[in-house]
């Protein structure tokens, strides 16, 4: 499973992450991947709903008109709206007709959208970027069987907390992504373990 974290410019980390095949996720910064990084360029979105801001279509533009002069990422997220269902759906068919067509570009899945909803549409996206609430993300083994089903990538966002973690292998995710690891040198070494060795304590998602 390739694993993403935030956008740390850490020397160490960087060298560690390099080391594990691991990937950045980058937002506001123009992203500085190393040879042959599996990086994220992320639409936003969240950052503007947690900020109470509506989305900044002009910023995106810009950030992206930055990185396209960068090799490619592992995944880029349509722009989308948290939390609205078939709104979001909407909003983001309509942008990934706008987007350069060479990157592989990721559906936001959102709290009130169904397969039913979503599996009309999958031709225009190139993999499914579980999005939404943190209620939302226990439909995760949905999603990750339609991405299969039609052939595509599945990848869990803010999955950094081990039950997260287990929960997206369960689901059968083939990336996810966190900026948690970076919030301390304990953060990480947790995370990393957790991501090397499975929790612990509990395997309440490793069920066939």
């Amino acid at each position: 499973m390739t694993i993403i974290v935030g956008d740390t410019r850490m020397i160490r980390l960087v060298r560690e992450l390099q080391e594990r095949g691991w990937g950045r996720m980058w937002i506001d910064r123009k992203p500085t991947p190393y040879p042959n990084e599996p990086w994220g360029f992320d639409n936003g979105a969240y950052r503007d709903w947690i900020a109470g801001r509506r989305f900044d279509g002009d910023s995106f533009r810009r950030r992206l008109d930055r990185a396209l002069a960068l090799p490619e990422p592992y995944l880029a997220v349509v722009p989308d709206v948290v939390g609205r269902g078939t709104d979001s759906l909407e909003f983001s068919n309509e942008w990934v007709q706008q987007l350069p067509q060479e990157w592989p570009w990721y559906l936001a899945v959102q709290d009130g959208m169904e397969v039913s909803d979503v599996e009309p549409f999958l031709g225009l996206y190139s993999g499914i970027f579980l999005g939404g609430t943190n209620e939302f993300k226990a439909t995760a083994p949905q999603w990750g069987q339609l991405a299969r089903q039609h052939g595509i990538p599945f990848h869990c966002g803010r999955a950094g907390i081990p039950k997260r973690i287990e929960h997206a292998r369960f689901s059968g995710a083939d990336s996810l992504d966190s900026a948690g690891p970076l919030w301390d040198k304990k953060s990480w070494e947790w995370f990393t373990y957790v991501v090397d060795n499975g929790h612990p304590q509990t395997d309440l998602f490793r069920r066939l």
